[in-house]
């Protein structure tokens, strides 16, 4: 033909060109085409390639919060041989050195945002590093896993009152009945399902010393999202935990650290091995799923820890599951989805 418009063939040949993505063989789509442009096998492995990346996002999910809830009777167990202070500051300090390479890798110049906002810094290290793990420890070493992953799991609905408080967010009247719900869960835990409990004031302080830590990370969490508009995740992960392994360092030294022999079998030398891990991959696994999976499908996930960390504890640690226990999950799991999906 001649120099007027192309023909049907050549068009064609012009909006399927041979070279093809790398992998996974679908064309790049050319401008202002639509999906039914695609020829009905490009369209097949089109389809069959996000089902896969969204089957490996789930599949993440589920291996981190395994990983998450195997952390509880873990932690549990490492306190039989070390004491709670030296235990996060010791993870603290690994979890530091990774997330700083990590942070030197991903943004280069992530200190020069330190400078220019310290107290920032300091506040998210105290708060969802020093604060927050130290409640943790302490609470755990006084109270059953169980118990310490039902209280954990109601982390979101303080993350929602403090957002409300503070960021103005808008609580509708399902939310408020989530917050109740839970809550009710909660004191329900607390005093182990006794009314003369509730009312003689007699709890276990492991329970409460967790439960302040939650609170803790939950203002992390707050103020987290308002440092996070300037900041790298990286970045701002890594001078938290920078910032709390320098305030841990010295209060570390009031359990006197290295005047105990310490004879660790190989099982405990794993397991502080994978408490020091954790959290740095954890992380990053929960970042790489939240750009797949959206973070309402994600919060599903997480409801599943109080359950998982439950049969763990029952299988290797010997705790008993009570119907106190059961019902406080459900009560706190009903009421965080109320609170988070509405």
């Amino acid at each position: 033909m001649g120099d007027g418009a192309p023909s049907s063939e050549s068009s064609r040949l012009r909006i399927w060109p041979v070279q093809t993505r790398a992998l996974n063989l679908v064309p790049c789509l050319p401008c202002g085409a639509s999906r039914d442009d695609i020829p009905f096998p490009f369209r097949i492995a089109t389809k069959q390639r996000k089902d896969t990346v969204l089957a490996l996002a789930y599949l993440l999910l589920l291996g981190m919060v395994f990983l998450w809830a195997g952390n509880f009777p873990t932690s549990k167990f490492v306190l039989g041989d070390i004491g709670p202070l030296t235990l996060i500051t010791l993870r603290t300090l690994v979890g530091a050195i990774v997330l700083t390479a990590l942070g030197w890798k991903s943004t280069p110049n992530w200190w020069a945002a330190l400078r220019e906002d310290p107290k920032s810094t300091v506040f998210l290290a105290f708060t969802g590093v020093v604060a927050s793990g130290m409640l943790f420890y302490l609470g755990l070493r006084i109270t059953t896993a169980s118990n310490a992953g039902i209280l954990a799991a109601a982390t979101p609905i303080w993350v929602t009152l403090l957002s409300w408080v503070f960021l103005k967010e808008r609580l509708g009247v399902v939310n408020v009945a989530g917050v109740v719900l839970s809550f009710s869960g909660l004191v329900t835990i607390l005093c182990q399902g006794s009314w003369a409990n509730l009312l003689n004031r007699s709890f276990n302080w492991g329970d409460i010393l967790i439960m302040i830590g939650q609170l803790s990370w939950a203002a992390y969490t707050v103020y987290g999202r308002i440092v996070l508009a300037r900041r790298s995740p990286t970045a701002t992960t890594a001078s938290a935990y920078l910032a709390g392994s320098v305030m841990l360092l010295p209060v570390c030294f009031l359990e006197s650290p290295f005047s105990v022999s310490y004879e660790f079998s190989p099982l405990a030398l794993a397991a502080i091995g994978y408490l020091c891990l954790l959290s740095p991959f954890t992380n990053l696994l929960y970042y790489y799923a939240l750009t797949r999976v959206s973070p309402h499908r994600a919060a599903v996930f997480m409801n599943l820890i109080p359950i998982i960390v439950m049969v763990f504890s029952a299988v290797f640690l010997g705790e008993q599951i009570t119907q106190v226990q059961i019902v406080g999950t459900g009560m706190v799991i009903g009421g965080v989805v109320l609170t988070t999906r509405f």
